[in-house]
């Protein structure tokens, strides 16, 4: 298994989701879903049409995935940036424990900044980074800390100094469906698209 560097393609459409994992009981007097993991990104995303030469190289990374054997480190599309002003080196002010839905951000040269509710946070690093979504402004104190609440529990404990990524931060994603690769019609290679569900397995 390797993991692919997303190649920076351009898109038509890009979709980024969350995906509850539930177990869902339904009977005549209504229903009930009970959470058997935390939740996953799920995205799907099409290309656009091409000259053949580009397609060589469109065709090659969508080869290189090797149906559901490799993972895809890749970010939000629309959003690799957050909307808030906080930059430079940020690392967890405390340690953070699985389930935890708040974190403790501390970034020395960022008194004063801000993380706005929707922007994206990767916590961590490697195999077990988590990106998450903030759910609620939050400003940083005189100190650079900040306490950020977020979307999804962390499935994972992270020590005080881990790092927290906000620049394009990535999960692994494997394939939900091979893709049939691009079609070539005279004169132009057609769009590709890609089916991808987040990946957290070693």
């Amino acid at each position: 298994m390797a993991v692919i560097t997303y190649p920076s393609l351009c898109v038509s459409s890009f979709r980024w989701m969350k995906v509850n994992q539930a177990m869902v009981f339904t009977s005549p007097f209504g229903s009930q879903a009970v959470d058997v993991s935390t939740p996953l990104w799920s995205v799907e995303m099409t290309g656009v049409p091409t000259k053949f030469d580009t397609a060589d190289r469109i065709q090659t990374f969508l080869e290189s995935l090797d149906g559901f054997r490799n993972q895809l480190a890749l970010w939000n599309l629309a959003r690799p940036v957050p909307k808030g002003t906080m930059r430079g080196l940020m690392v967890l002010g405390s340690p953070a424990s699985q389930g935890d839905v708040q974190i403790s951000i501390s970034a020395p040269t960022e008194a004063g900044g801000t993380l706005l509710e929707g922007d994206l946070l990767g916590i961590g690093s490697g195999l077990t980074q988590q990106v998450v979504r903030v759910m609620a402004d939050a400003t940083a104190d005189i100190s650079g800390d900040i306490l950020v609440t977020i979307g999804t529990p962390l499935r994972n404990s992270f020590l005080a100094g881990d790092p927290v990524v906000w620049d394009k931060p990535k999960a692994l994603f494997r394939q939900t469906a091979i893709t049939d690769g691009i079609e070539y019609v005279p004169g132009i290679a057609n769009a590709w698209s890609l089916q991808l569900v987040e990946d957290i397995r070693p």
